[in-house]
């Protein structure tokens, strides 16, 4: 088996390789325990990319589709803060990569007190307008602590896009107050399903981005890695999984019109069931997270 291993920065990531893609391994670290890409990007090259390039010229597009979703990330937002509501009297999150602020809009509508943190000016501007809090920067404990702590804090599509996920869990548990709550939603990867399609039906594994995505995590591994991390772990759901389309012969790998179709569907589906069957789709999350299969993961845990 391949073995990777970085010389420079970071000689302890090593491990058997699972997968290259664009000239990049996604290992087994070895070290850390958790599946990233080799070699990592810098910090200088992340801070360039999410603070320009991002919005500018990687997704151009992205507001004007949050826009015409934003109905539907309104139903999946709210469904988010009554898990948490269900388990702290306190109302107080921080979102670490807070985007478009729809999540922190949600918030605010549910009497919540709400701060953001994200690199990207025009994300930032974005949520502003809305009259929104959100800290144009990188987040770390040492800048948000002027802050304060915080009952609940957020990372919604964020973990897998950063040097160091151990150090962000760390410096975000210190926030938190004692009892606080940590939601953590990414990417289910190398899921059972995208396994099937990639290694018994031909696909490639798309999942894979190293541009934008470092770190793979799954539903086993992020409860493993939230324990390490000394949380409790209250809750653990996952989202539609979209690997049914391609199981079904509507490849939109590589198909944007495709992709966008299937988007759709999955977001109909949810709608409907989020306003007149909700117990019905917790079931169903709950169902597809038991199986480890599901597009995203989304789960909870308390800081004891």
């Amino acid at each position: 088996m391949k073995i990777a291993q970085r010389a420079a920065d970071a000689p302890a990531h090593h491990g058997p390789v699972i997968a290259t893609v664009d000239g990049y391994d996604v290992i087994e670290c070895q070290a850390c325990g958790l599946r990233h890409i080799d070699p990592l990007f810098t910090d200088a090259e992340l801070k360039k990319f999410y603070e320009q390039e991002f919005y500018e010229s990687e997704r151009p597009d992205y507001f004007e589709r949050m826009e015409a979703d934003k109905e539907w990330w309104m139903l999946r937002y709210h469904h988010y803060y009554g898990l948490l509501e269900a388990h702290t009297p306190g109302r107080r999150i921080l979102d670490i990569g807070s985007g478009p602020g729809y999540f922190l809009e949600a918030g605010r509508e549910r009497g919540w007190q709400v701060l953001g943190f994200e690199p990207s000016p025009i994300a930032c501007d974005y949520t502003r307008s809305r009259g929104l809090d959100v800290v144009n920067d990188f987040f770390t404990g040492a800048k948000a602590k002027e802050h304060g702590q915080f009952d609940a804090i957020a990372l919604s599509m964020v973990l897998e896009h950063v040097r160091d996920p151990i150090g962000l869990i760390e410096e975000a548990r210190s926030l938190l107050v004692p009892g606080g709550l940590l939601l953590l939603i990414s990417p289910n990867d190398f899921n059972p399903l995208q396994m099937t399609l990639w290694k018994q039906l031909g696909f490639a594994p798309w999942w894979v981005n190293p541009k934008h995505h470092l770190n793979y995590f799954n539903t086993e591994s992020a409860g493993r890695f939230l324990k390490a991390r000394r949380f409790d772990v209250l809750h653990l759901e996952t989202s539609y999984p979209l690997e049914n389309f391609l199981l079904a012969g509507r490849n939109y790998v590589g198909n944007p019109a495709l992709g966008r179709e299937c988007h759709n569907e999955r977001k109909a589906f949810e709608s409907i069931l989020f306003r007149h069957d909700k117990p019905r789709l917790q079931a169903l999350a709950a169902s597809w997270a038991a199986q480890g299969i599901g597009r995203e993961f989304i789960i909870l845990g308390k800081k004891p």
